[in-house]
């Protein structure tokens, strides 16, 4: 009688360390996911807190890119007292109309517009900002601000690290893309196909989008040769990256040629070259 108490004892002393120990490692359990909670609380907080702060300047700047005033006249200056002042896409709207291109001057005009709103963000983002007629595949404008990051293989035992580092000399290049030149014409399909690409690919992105209507020249519009066309504005911010080919990626993010682009620079030169009074 006694050995089967002994035993029953046994039984139940085994039952309870059982239980203790699957206890214990509930417990061991909780207590890592509530620590790796609490020590990832701060940094989860802080990554949504940036992207809504992103989000919220590119949607506040794409509100005032469209907004902005400027010389109706190009070739005059917001200082002088007969310069017509009306909203930016105002002169977008009235040069398209007629042939359905933003030219030299406009562009100049828009491209500084944008570069002076988004200035407090210039040095730490890289941004696209485009107006395109989605429903007929038309590219109207197109403006990209790069960083010129220069790339270092380092030696050594450290040889298989690279640096990524602004060029001192010419920390960001600014370009107008999409627009025919030298025989070349814009595709839609490609330069869209390029940019979701780029944007894909260069980590989180803020990202503002509006609708806008251009009117163009149409005899098929009846008397009034007014044709609406819808429009859509998309401006895309991203942490300043490395864009050109690596060892994992041959191909590379952005292609000037590939996206139709003219530096900023050259593009201002000829704009002046063909309207030396112009005062942009």
């Amino acid at each position: 009688m006694s050995v089967k108490i002994m035993h029953l004892r046994s039984k139940r002393g085994q039952a309870a360390v059982t239980d203790a120990l699957y206890f214990v490692l509930i417990i061991t359990s909780l207590s890592i996911f509530l620590f790796g909670f609490a020590n990832s609380y701060g940094d989860n907080v802080k990554q949504q807190i940036s992207a809504e702060s992103s989000t919220t300047f590119a949607t506040n700047s794409l509100k005032a890119i469209l907004y902005s005033s400027t010389p109706r006249d190009v070739r005059t200056s917001l200082t002088e007292s007969t310069a017509e002042v009306d909203f930016l896409l105002s002169i977008i709207k009235e040069d398209y109309y007629d042939d359905q291109q933003i030219g030299p001057d406009e562009r100049v005009v828009l491209g500084k517009a944008i570069s002076s709103i988004l200035n407090p963000v210039q040095d730490n983002f890289d941004y696209a900002f485009y107006l395109t007629i989605p429903s007929e595949k038309r590219p109207v404008f197109m403006y990209l601000h790069i960083t010129n990051f220069q790339r270092e293989n380092l030696g050594g035992t450290l040889r298989k690290f690279v640096t990524y580092t602004p060029d001192p000399a010419k920390k960001h290049v600014n370009y107008f893309c999409g627009i025919d030149f030298e025989g070349k014409k814009a595709d839609y399909g490609i330069l869209m196909a390029k940019l979701s690409r780029l944007v894909s690919n260069v980590g989180q992105t803020s990202q503002a989008t509006a609708k806008t209507t251009l009117l163009v020249d149409d005899v098929a519009c009846r008397e009034s040769h007014f044709c609406p066309k819808d429009a859509q504005v998309d401006l895309v911010l991203w942490d300043a990256a490395w864009l050109g080919a690596t060892d994992d990626r041959k191909e590379p993010l952005f292609d000037s040629a590939v996206f139709n682009c003219i530096e900023e620079s050259a593009q201002e030169t000829s704009a002046l070259a063909q309207n030396p009074t112009s005062s942009t």
